[in-house]
Formats: structure tokens, C-alpha cells, sequence
């Protein structure tokens, strides 16, 4: 009897444990519907919100009641008058703090040439931020432009001649090719305390460049004719003869052309007080690897070995 008495009690355990199991997850059922019915009523109070204040910030932002009441401009603007970019702004704010169209004002900003790049973003409550990149000169093009420092020509509504800028020139859309054979000479002549003040490709792509000794701005310069052909050859040759050709200068005597365009050689034209020197053969130059010879009155010929030398035919 005892065992059977257990053995229902054992029985009756389990059924009331399903039991309790059972009501349970009905309960969790019952329980779900509910929470979703709170998530999803919450989300719609959210979203009525946002409704409810989109059209009161609509309703709020009007000029009369929440306008643009300061403009910051900031930047190292050396060329840029900030009054006028003032105006600008000031004429392109068409709506309060949050409607203001910021592309527009960024837009008109940018037809500004001295102007490089633009951010505008609002400045709470009641201001806006300004950031502008000036260009940077870095050089002249042609008699009307300037390069600046991406090599990108750029052409206000005046030119100021007076900056200590160098000069380049060439034909329309050579701009590129002039800039980075800049860059290059600038390098060398570097090397050897010069300063490139010009550098002129003429319309038929032949190089001339002008140089002054480093810190000597206002020392006349030496011009150097490379011409058309064999550039790079030209140019080497020239770096290693211009050391000697200063070294062995007369007291009071000036270069003032050194034309590069011969095959073997090159010709140097001497100033010596204001006029223009007569002779090679008296100037005592000592170049090695070279041998001097008179070319004509006006000129001095640097000639390498016994070597004749022509003028070529399209230089």
C-alpha cells in the first residue's frame, strides 16, 4: 500500500508542476499583446512629437522672430576685403537661423578670386560661422594672372606688380608645364645660392630663364637661353659651368647672358661698367674641361676642347 501511495503522490506532483507550467506560458501569451500594444503606442506619441515640433520651429523660424543676427568670418585673409564679404553673406541670408541656405552663400562666396575654399555652417543661437582659405600667390602668370600654391592660375580684377613673386609666362593653357620646370629650377639653382626671378616659354616652346645670387634681389640678373632642343642637356651643362663662370669674373664686371643654345658650347655676354665688354680673350676666364675664344665684340664663346662651334639652325 505504501509504495502505491507514492507512487500517486509522485504522479500528482508532476501533473500539478505541468500544470503550473501550463498557466504560465498562457499568461506570457496573454502578456505579449500587451507589451507590443505599449511599444507601438509610445512610438506613435514619438512620432506626433516630431511632427508637432517640426511645424512649431517651422512657425518659429521666421526671420522677424528667430533671424541671423551675426556672421563670423574667419581666415588669414591678407587680399580679401572682409567688408565685402559681408555684404555678400548679408545679401544671400533669404530665411532665419535653420532655413538659411548655406550652399547659396558658399556658392557666392566662391566667385570671389582671391577665395581658395569656403566652409559656412550655423553658430547657435543666432549666428553663422565663416571659414575661408585665400589663396596664395606664388607666383606671376602673364602680365594679368598669378599661380598659386597648387600651381592653379587664378585672375582677380588687378594684379599687384609689387609683390616679390616671380615671374612666369607662356602660352594659354602652358601653365602646368612652366610651373613644374619651375619647381625644378628653383631646386637647382638652390643648390648653387641662385634665385629663378623668371622663367619664359615663348611660342615656339623654347626656355629662357632669369637669375639672381641669393639675397641679391635687386642685382641685375643674368639671363640663360636654353632654347627649344636638348633642354635637359643644356641645363646640366649650364649647372656645372656657372660656379666657375662667377668665380672667375673681373672686379666690377656682371654677366649678362649666358646662351646655352650651341651644341658643344655656350656664349657668355659680360657687363663691365654699364657696357658691354670687348673681348674674350682678355677676360682670363679659367673654366676646366673648356677653352675661351672671341666670338664678336659683344659676346664671350666657352668652347669644350678643339670643337668648332655652330649656331644652330632652330634653337
Amino acid at each position: 500500500m505504501s509504495k502505491r501511495r507514492t507512487t500517486h503522490a509522485k504522479t500528482a506532483g508532476r501533473i500539478r508542476r505541468r500544470s503550473a507550467s501550463q498557466g504560465s506560458r498562457k499568461q506570457q501569451k496573454r502578456a505579449l499583446p500587451v507589451k507590443a500594444v505599449l511599444k507601438g503606442l509610445a512610438l506613435s506619441v514619438a512620432a506626433v512629437a516630431v511632427l508637432y515640433l517640426g511645424s512649431q520651429l517651422k512657425s518659429v523660424d521666421v526671420p522677424d522672430i528667430l533671424p541671423v543676427e551675426q556672421i563670423d568670418v574667419a581666415g588669414d585673409l591678407r587680399f580679401i576685403d572682409r567688408g565685402e564679404v559681408q555684404k555678400i553673406i548679408a545679401a544671400n541670408i533669404d530665411g532665419g537661423y535653420f532655413t538659411v541656405d548655406l550652399g547659396r552663400i558658399r556658392e557666392q562666396l566662391q566667385k570671389l578670386p582671391w577665395v581658395k575654399d569656403v566652409a559656412v555652417r550655423r553658430q547657435w543661437p543666432a549666428g553663422l560661422q565663416v571659414n575661408i582659405e585665400e589663396q596664395k600667390p606664388l607666383a606671376y602668370w602673364n602680365d594679368n594672372a598669378y599661380i598659386n600654391q597648387d600651381g592653379d592660375v587664378f585672375q582677380p580684377a588687378t594684379v599687384d606688380h609689387a609683390l616679390a613673386l616671380p615671374q612666369l609666362n607662356g602660352p594659354a593653357g602652358q601653365q602646368d608645364k612652366v610651373w613644374q620646370f619651375m619647381n625644378r629650377l628653383y631646386r637647382e639653382m638652390a643648390l648653387l645660392d641662385f634665385d629663378v626671378i623668371r622663367l619664359d616659354l615663348d611660342q615656339r616652346r623654347a626656355w629662357q630663364m632669369q637669375i639672381v645670387e641669393a639675397g641679391e634681389e635687386k642685382a641685375k640678373p643674368v639671363t640663360i637661353r636654353l632654347g627649344r632642343f636638348d633642354t635637359e642637356k643644356r641645363l646640366q651643362r649650364f649647372i656645372r659651368v656657372l660656379p666657375a663662370l662667377m668665380r672667375n669674373r673681373k672686379n666690377g664686371e656682371a654677366i649678362a647672358t649666358i646662351d646655352m643654345r650651341y651644341p658643344n658650347g655656350f656664349a657668355v655676354k659680360m657687363i663691365q661698367n654699364e657696357t658691354e665688354s670687348a673681348g674674350l680673350e682678355n677676360a682670363g676666364m679659367a673654366i676646366p674641361g673648356f677653352r675661351t675664344a672671341s666670338l664678336n665684340t659683344n659676346s664671350r664663346l666657352a668652347l669644350i676642347g678643339t670643337i668648332a662651334v655652330t649656331r644652330e639652325g632652330e634653337a
